[in-house]
């Protein structure tokens, strides 16, 4: 590397090192403002609603117990009037009682009162409490009066002397009444400053958080192209990785089929044959050696049947590795062939639903087809305890429909995905299919899968095949 090619590589790391700081500061930097704002925020709302919500249950509860002294007040002032003008003894002694029980509430309503009475309204209040003792003063000796007394003195006592008096700590009631009113309009006020004062300051905040938001969308503006030209770049290049990589897996399984077809023949031809010769030879020599030998027949016996179990093993196991029918019968004789199988290893009943006019499919897709039904049945036979599997191929116009459908116990397929089913669904996707899996707890599982409609000219080019 020459000196100039380093030296423009150490001003690059500097300079990235250097927009690295100023964005990680410019960054904590807004990041502490928005959090200053927002702490002060809550803060200055919290103390707003908290005075609202003092203010509100304070006048609330003044007025209520404004409201009770009133009321008690009024029925004191009527049961006195009616005690003094009343002329009948049983009801007057039952005014004079329900006016000492109305003083009782009202002195005990007053004290409720003067416990969150505000200062500036001690004053009045002062002014109210002076005027209804007062007023009961007046009042106490005239409960003692007897008929005669009421007779005469109660209608001028009535309207000289109390009428005066209880309009008057009426009129106090108003004014506390007011007084609780402006100290609610008062706290409203300054609910209202506090609000106002949390706007500019907000202002303030948001500006300031502005311009710095600004510099750095400046500054993170050119780093993003710079970074968005190299992801571009290096999209592409997964893209066509990824590409390679389906390539790569589709010839995988091309030359996985491919070995099995080969493996599968020679397991047939050669094997297969052999072990047939031999057989025929066991028997010639079984058929020349004569009833003297009778330990030698009978180990010729053992022979054969040795051998006939073994390439019955062979034969299984060349058409479990791919059945020489698909490839000389076709698809629909190498699934019911394949459900035979199933339904003879592990007890199932497998029905398979096709039309017996064999389909034009590339080999391609009767592979895809074979094997993922052949994993569906295997699938089912080693968790789904069923009792019943279908296979139906439906080859329509616009696509070629496979469901397989059991009744066994059912899982989750959101949860459950193993090799085996992402294998079927690589296989499905990779011919542009179409793959679903539904199923549930106890309710059986269905799996289908569609694959698109197959031109004439491939369907003969894969048969060639």
């Amino acid at each position: 590397m020459s000196p100039q090619v380093s030296m423009s590589a150490k001003s690059n790391l500097q300079i990235l090192s250097g927009v690295r700081l100023m964005l990680l500061l410019g960054f904590f930097g807004l990041l502490g403002l928005l959090g200053f704002a927002a702490l002060f925020s809550i803060h200055s709302l919290r103390v707003v609603v908290n005075l609202n919500e003092r203010s509100t249950r304070d006048y609330i509860a003044r007025s209520e117990e404004l409201e009770d002294i009133r009321g008690n007040a009024y029925t004191m002032s009527s049961r006195v009037r009616d005690f003094l003008l009343d002329r009948e003894p049983a009801s007057s002694e039952r005014h004079r009682d329900d006016a000492l029980a109305a003083w009782e509430r009202t002195t005990a309503a007053l004290a409720k009162y003067r416990q969150q009475c505000p200062d500036p309204q001690l004053p009045a209040f002062r002014q109210l409490y002076s005027s209804l003792v007062s007023y009961w003063a007046e009042v106490e000796p005239a409960l003692k009066w007897d008929e005669e007394a009421r007779s005469k003195r109660g209608y001028a006592f009535l309207s000289d002397q109390l009428t005066p008096r209880r309009d008057e700590f009426f009129r106090l009631l108003d004014e506390l009444r007011r007084s609780n009113e402006v100290e609610l309009r008062s706290a409203s006020d300054e609910s209202a400053r506090l609000i106002q004062e949390l706007q500019q300051r907000m202002s303030s905040v948001l500006i300031a958080a502005f311009i710095i938001g600004l510099a750095l969308a400046a500054i993170t503006g050119v780093q993003f192209f710079r970074m968005e030209r190299s992801v571009r770049l290096r999209y592409q290049a997964s893209l066509e990785n990824r590409a390679q990589l389906e390539a790569l897996s589709a010839r995988l399984l091309d030359i996985q089929e491919d070995e099995r077809r080969r493996i599968s023949r020679e397991l047939h031809d050669e094997a297969g044959q052999a072990l047939s010769g031999l057989l025929v030879d066991v028997a010639n020599a079984s058929a020349a050696i004569g009833e003297d030998h009778a330990a030698v027949r009978e180990r010729l016996e053992s022979v054969k049947r040795a051998a006939e179990s073994t390439l019955a093993s062979i034969r299984n196991l060349s058409l479990l590795l791919r059945p020489s029918m698909l490839d000389d019968l076709g698809l629909i004789p190498a699934l019911r062939w394949q459900a035979r199988e199933t339904a003879r290893r592990t007890g199932m009943n497998v029905a398979v639903d096709a039309d017996d006019a064999e389909l034009e499919l590339p080999d391609e897709y009767r592979t895809t087809i074979y094997r993922v039904v052949q994993e569906a049945l295997n699938n089912a036979a080693r968790h789904s305890g069923a009792e019943n599997v279908s296979v139906t191929v439906r080859a329509e116009p616009a696509r070629l429909l496979v469901r397989i459908r059991d009744d066994g116990k059912g899982f989750n397929p959101h949860t459950t995905r193993g090799m085996g089913l992402l294998g079927m669904h690589e296989r499905i996707v990779h011919l542009k299919g179409r793959f679903l899996i539904r199923s549930e707890q106890g309710g059986g599982a269905e799996l289908v899968f569609e694959l698109p409609p197959v031109a004439s000219g491939q369907a003969q080019g894969g048969d060639v095949a």
